[in-house]
């Protein structure tokens, strides 16, 4: 349904809650400052004074920067509020939990490691690829406790095995850490995991992985399986 072209109906138009016929314009750079808590707390209470001088009718003929809003369909079955935080979440930016992987506590990077789950599992992307790049960028694991902070990067991994990404980390890791007793466990995870992920893909990359790297018998031959030679 097509709606009338006014500034009330624009995606830019913006109301304190005490108001129904006015409101102001995003766009209007005087709000610059103060859009991350207009938006966040959905009022105006940190430039209140702007808004009383600045807000207009809302049915007044819109400008050439009008916008309509994006209709987001909410599943019948779905509860409205949880539905909201999801979406809330899946968007966030999440630089503030990401800086904290290169912290020297490493008890630190690892409490990051664990916030930052949650926003993967429902698909905030900028969550993913900080992980991802983090992951990637690691030197080979040589202690315990490498072995059970990149079992846990896995473990949250897993979710997206999907995404070449994913694959390509977990073969990175096999080409970077050596195979002995102390990373057996993580071996067996991410060759575990390889196993689950599209065959095509894993192929191609187990098998230049093959051409750059000696194994043991028993690790190439499970590699081989893997990659379906």
């Amino acid at each position: 349904m097509e709606l009338d072209r006014i500034c009330q109906n624009c995606s830019s138009f913006f109301q304190d809650s005490r108001d129904t016929d006015l409101g102001i314009c995003l766009n209007d750079e005087v709000f610059e400052p103060f859009l991350d808590e207009i938006m966040e707390n959905a009022d105006f209470s940190n430039c209140y004074d702007i808004y009383l001088k600045k807000r207009f009718d809302g049915e007044k003929e819109a400008c050439d920067q009008y916008e309509e809003p994006e209709i987001i369909e909410i599943p019948d079955d779905e509860d409205i509020n949880a539905y909201i935080l999801h979406e809330k979440l899946k968007h966030q930016n999440v630089d503030e939990i990401i800086k904290y992987f290169n912290n020297s506590d490493k008890e630190i990077v690892n409490k990051a490691i664990s916030s930052i789950s949650t926003y993967v599992f429902i698909g905030n992307r900028g969550a993913y690829e900080g992980l991802i790049n983090y992951y990637m960028g690691l030197g080979p694991a040589e202690s315990l406790e490498d072995v059970c902070m990149r079992i846990k990067i896995v473990d949250i991994l897993s979710t997206k095995e999907l995404e070449r990404n994913t694959i390509e980390a977990y073969v990175n890791e096999l080409a970077r850490t050596p195979s002995n007793n102390t990373t057996r466990q993580l071996y067996s995870l991410v060759l575990k995991r390889l196993s689950m992920c599209p065959v095509e893909i894993v192929r191609e990359l187990l098998l230049e992985l093959l051409g750059k790297r000696q194994y043991s018998y028993k690790i190439r031959k499970r590699i081989m399986e893997i990659a379906g030679i």
